[in-house]
């Protein structure tokens, strides 16, 4: 009896053992800079390949305590945007880890969207899994961040098409892979479990398969109060800890977007930075958080989308590489 408890106990823990062993990951968004004056700046069109660097060429100035660069592979990717070849030389054999970010239903997403092009879904999915056999060292994959929207959060069949996801991805011995849901919901709350409930049927089934749940924090004053920004660090960690209570299952700030557009737009961001530094080791405690990522490290200007002309200035340095004040408390997130 007594061996059959352990036995059962064994099982259980097993899936997160892996964890305890594993770096914390801390990691930027981004590919390539450019090197105008001797200096890096954000990447652009007008950038000659001969002022072309990588962003791990800058990281051990810029953010030497970064270990992971995120990748984002949308519906049109093509693996020359990210060679195998780059990605292995300048990320992996460099000591850092690529997070990529699978994108594929995007905005469009919603129960008859997925059911539509369930087939070209997985389609993707299979040629990405193949990339992936060609990279030697672990890599990180997030499912399908922020689907819980668009009536996709209480549809039960989409917890076999992410359950089926993972086993795809799982294919690939050195990867761990999860899923990505959007925390949505009421941003002057800290605890928000009637949002957080709501996508309980469209993950309960994937679960046990993944490695791990990422999460996503976005805010701009395009679109948010000062107040619902200010509150981001504090709600992570609520979040983070419930859904390891929930689900047992290690936590992931896949991406952090907070934007320094407006007046006292720098002044916001470098807040909720300095105060993601103060509460990190909380969060990794309480909410078992194995890796947080800022969604750029350089201000974007061809970046749209919701948060409107705020998506431009979501990265710690801006487009002419000045640093912001928030990469002063970002650099002071360790990895130990």
């Amino acid at each position: 009896m007594i061996i059959r408890f352990l036995c059962l106990l064994l099982l259980l823990l097993a899936p997160n053992l892996w964890a305890k062993n594993m770096p914390f990951l801390l990691g930027v968004g981004g590919f390539d800079v450019c090197i105008k004056n001797n200096k890096p700046v954000a990447w652009s069109d007008k950038c000659s390949w001969r002022q072309h660097k990588y962003i791990t060429d800058i990281l051990p100035k810029k953010a030497p305590n970064v270990n992971a660069v995120s990748i984002w592979i949308t519906r049109d990717w093509q693996e020359d945007w990210y060679p195998v070849d780059v990605v292995q030389k300048k990320i992996l054999d460099e000591g850092y880890t690529p997070l990529f970010v699978f994108y594929w239903f995007a905005d469009d997403i919603s129960p008859k969207y997925v059911q539509q092009h369930r087939k070209d879904y997985f389609s993707a999915l299979q040629h990405f899994q193949k990339y992936l056999k060609k990279l030697k060292g672990t890599s990180y994959v997030f499912l399908n961040p922020e689907f819980n929207q668009f009536g996709i959060g209480k549809w039960q069949p989409f917890a076999k098409l992410l359950q089926q996801s993972i086993q795809v991805i799982k294919n690939v011995p050195e990867v761990k892979v999860g899923f990505c849901v959007g925390d949505f919901g009421n941003y002057f709350q800290l605890d928000d479990q009637q949002n957080w409930k709501d996508f309980n049927a469209s993950i309960k089934a994937a679960v046990k398969s993944s490695d791990f749940i990422a999460f996503q924090e976005m805010r701009a004053l395009s679109r948010n109060t000062t107040e619902e920004i200010l509150l981001t660090p504090f709600r992570s960690l609520r979040f983070s800890q419930w859904l390891y209570e929930k689900y047992k299952k290690p936590a992931f700030l896949a991406y952090l977007a907070v934007s320094s557009y407006g007046k006292q737009g720098k002044k916001i961001q470098s807040s909720v930075l300095q105060n993601f530094s103060l509460l990190m080791q909380k969060m990794r405690k309480k909410g078992h958080l194995i890796g947080f990522n800022v969604f750029h490290l350089f201000d974007t200007p061809q970046q749209t989308g919701y948060f409107g002309k705020a998506e431009k200035y979501f990265g710690l340095i801006d487009t002419r590489g000045r640093a912001k004040p928030a990469l002063y408390w970002f650099n002071k997130i360790t990895v130990k």
